[in-house]
């Protein structure tokens, strides 16, 4: 099977710009590496898609395939602590956060933090898993039911690994370069008449407009190779109040600590402070990625956070309804039909040091619904899951919010260049979700 645009043009991009998913799960318990070996190599051989790995076509004549691989124990990689505790665990999840997988040997890695004290909701020590995944292979949907067909408390339905792509039959498909081409030029024109009937629509206010772009702050800033994560797991009542969803009401508590770290740092907090927010999407092709990132204001002028997070949940719904809207997906659908050799020409030639004059967002807030807690490993159940966007050329502080069964855990990735203490910001991020929960009545 052979990658779509979008999945190729993640896998290119992963060469410039770490854009791995990590994944973490804390389990309840005490396992070591070689039962997680047990678990994932019983779960893998009934899971035919994650037997794979990228092969590319060679000189980038058409887009890589996806070939079969078998499991080996190179899938699970055992992380060895010294003192076992929970600081110097975040330690050591930062530095991994840092790295980047190949695709070409495997799309995704477990990796086993075992006998972790003091780790959050445990009362005795845990064990921590935490799933590394190319972007090119998942989303963060689809990389939660990944981890559930592992770790689920139920077997996961069975599917077959890719089919084996030969040499000539890759290299004659990419003779197709004319035709994508002619095809390209047809989509270009409906794409062109889909912007112009999207601009006319936007004009006419039955589409809201697009998000205005924000000043660029100091976290908006080349983040440097370093990364510091630090995990905020709370109660999932935390974050319910007065009807808003977890993903309002952990954008109202960032729109809290944000101006107050700014302001700490000594810099002016601009009138609009933003977040780039990933929102899914209906699924294109067999596209393994299918969400928008847009722009949301995060209000900060407004003081009384109950208003907030309602104009929060208000312009949210904006960029939905934006998302949704079929001109929109006609007049992107082009880049289904661009020609690999241009693509990945593009994505080598992006400049990824020029500085913009202004943000989708300030931050990055990603959020996933996790599901249900009923997830374990060698006996040990689950107790929450968090997770750490990655960071990008002008971005430098990023927030993923991860809901699982009972918990809420807003995951904070950080270069510290831009976040110094990255301690100081969880407390004042802690704080604020105290206070947006008592203005919202949770």
């Amino acid at each position: 099977m052979q990658l779509t645009p979008s999945d190729a043009q993640m896998y290119w991009l992963a060469e410039r710009i770490r854009s791995d998913q990590f994944l973490l799960y804390c389990f309840a318990g005490d396992a070591d590496a070689d039962a997680v070996r047990v678990a994932v190599r019983r779960r893998v051989a009934r899971v035919g898609e994650l037997r794979c790995r990228i092969r590319d076509v060679p000189k980038n004549l058409d887009y890589p395939y996806w070939e079969p691989r078998e499991y080996g124990d190179d899938l699970v990689v055992e992380h060895v602590l010294t003192d076992h505790t929970w600081a110097e665990f975040q330690e050591r999840v930062g530095s991994l956060v840092a790295t980047s997988i190949d695709a070409r040997t495997s799309p995704w890695r477990v990796h086993v933090f075992a006998g972790v004290r003091d780790a959050p909701r445990c009362e005795g020590p845990g064990v921590v898993v935490v799933f590394q995944v190319s972007h090119a292979f998942a989303d963060g949907a689809r990389a939660t039911e990944l981890v559930r067909a592992l770790f689920g408390t139920e077997e996961p339905p069975r599917s077959s690994a890719p089919d084996v792509v030969s040499m000539p039959a890759m290299l004659a498909r990419s003779l197709r370069f004319p035709v994508q081409f002619a095809r390209l030029v047809a989509a270009g024109r409906r794409a062109a008449a889909a912007d112009r009937a999207l601009a006319d629509a936007t004009t006419a206010g039955e589409i809201p407009p697009p998000a205005a772009g924000r000043l660029l702050v100091g976290v908006n800033t080349d983040p440097g190779f370093e990364r510091a994560v630090r995990t905020v797991v709370c109660p999932a009542e935390d974050f319910r109040g007065a009807g808003v969803t977890v993903t309002v009401s952990a954008l109202t508590a960032i729109s809290v600590a944000l101006p107050r770290f700014l302001e700490l740092r000594g810099e002016t907090v601009p009138d609009r402070l933003g977040a780039e927010v990933t929102i899914a999407v209906d699924a294109i092709g067999e596209s393994n990625n299918n969400y928008r990132n847009a722009g949301v204001d995060l209000f900060v002028t407004e003081p009384d956070l109950s208003a907030r997070a309602a104009l929060i949940a208000d312009d949210i719904a904006d960029r939905r309804a934006r998302l949704a809207s079929p001109l929109l997906a006609q007049r992107d659908s082009a880049n289904e039909f661009v020609p690999a050799p241009l693509l990945k020409f593009g994505v080598d030639r992006y400049s990824l040091g020029e500085v913009p004059e202004t943000v989708t967002g300030n931050t990055v807030v990603s959020s996933v619904n996790r599901g249900r807690a009923d997830l374990e490993l060698a006996g040990a159940p689950v107790v929450f899951s968090a997770g750490f966007p990655g960071l990008s050329p002008v971005m430098a502080l990023t927030h993923g919010v991860y809901g699982l069964g009972d918990t809420v855990t807003i995951g904070i990735n950080s270069s510290p260049r831009a976040v110094p203490d990255v301690d100081e910001y969880e407390s004042m991020l802690r704080d604020a979700i105290g206070e947006v929960r008592v203005a919202l009545g949770g």
